[in-house]
């Protein structure tokens, strides 16, 4: 028994068409009948358009009982209706979502073209640093070139200073020498000839 029971309860919970949910008029329909019970004798109670929207109540063998928006309930032939929504109503919201994914697209087109504007703009900056910076090694280049040949003259002109200088202390060591040497020996020159006196 509680098999059968939780099988009725899957039955109308799960059933093929929801209850409440929107039916439209097929648009190869021109239009549909909104009867007062279901069959094609029972007096009609509205007229549908090809699109037009009804909510479903229930469904009854071949009929659905549906509502119109203006709360009129009546009985209308499944063939008739449809789920979807009517092909103009899709077209638009197609269009719509055309038109939305466009300007996504636009804006996205005018943000990457406005970082492509400042790649280049720092891409010519980098170039002309790049350009600045050649320039700026090459005279370093230069100027370290120059400042070597300065420092090895300064280099040659230090050790022949001190080469001179060495020369010049020798020089005057052998005047001094040479001078004292020349004293000493007339000393001695004058002191034998005091001794023989």
């Amino acid at each position: 028994m509680r098999s059968i029971i939780t099988l009725l309860g899957a039955l109308l919970l799960f059933s093929e068409v929801a209850l409440g949910k929107s039916l439209y008029v097929r648009d190869n329909a021109k239009e549909a009948l909104v009867r007062i019970g279901p069959s094609n004798e029972n007096k009609i109670l509205a007229v549908l358009k090809s699109g037009q929207e009804v909510s479903l109540v229930r469904e009854e063998g071949g009929y659905y009982v549906v509502a119109t928006p203006n709360g009129t309930q009546g009985y209308v032939l499944k063939y008739l209706m449809t789920d979807q929504s009517p092909a103009e109503a899709r077209l638009k919201e197609l269009e719509q979502k055309t038109q939305q994914r466009i300007s996504e697209l636009e804006t996205q087109t005018q943000e990457q073209e406005k970082e492509l504007a400042a790649l280049r703009e720092e891409r010519g900056r980098l170039e002309d640093a790049k350009k600045q910076a050649e320039v700026t090694a090459s005279q370093q280049a230069e100027l370290v070139s120059q400042l070597q040949a300065q420092q090895r003259a300064v280099q040659r002109n230090e050790a022949l200073y001190w080469f001179l200088a060495g020369a010049g202390v020798l020089l005057t060591g052998f005047v001094f020498g040479w001078i004292g040497g020349a004293t000493s020996r007339r000393h001695r020159r004058s002191g034998l000839s005091m001794d023989r006196l």
